[in-house]
């Protein structure tokens, strides 16, 4: 997973500390390159239109993957709150 350190304060149980960001995991990535390496040995054999529609499989599964939802889990008492693009950049 993408492990990044946030300051948090539950709303939940008062805990304050430094906790990770959970979210994307990593083997998404590893899947998305793995199409990406499809598209790239279409077109080696010259199967254009099959490596076009690996392409643009492998930009949109790219775009949605920057659009999965990323939270923080309270060590104590294991409430998940949500974050949004302009809370992550915030803290």
């Amino acid at each position: 997973m993408m492990r990044r350190k946030l300051h948090y304060s539950c709303v939940n149980c008062g805990f304050e500390g430094a906790v990770a960001v959970k979210g994307l995991d990593k083997l998404l990535w590893v899947v998305i390159l793995a199409i990406v390496w499809n598209a790239w040995l279409f077109h080696h054999v010259g199967m254009e239109w099959e490596a076009l529609g690996a392409c643009v499989f492998a930009l949109v599964c790219g775009w949605a993957a920057f659009k999965l939802p990323r939270w923080v889990e309270c060590p104590a008492c294991r409430w998940k709150h949500p974050l949004d693009a302009l809370e992550e950049k915030g803290r």
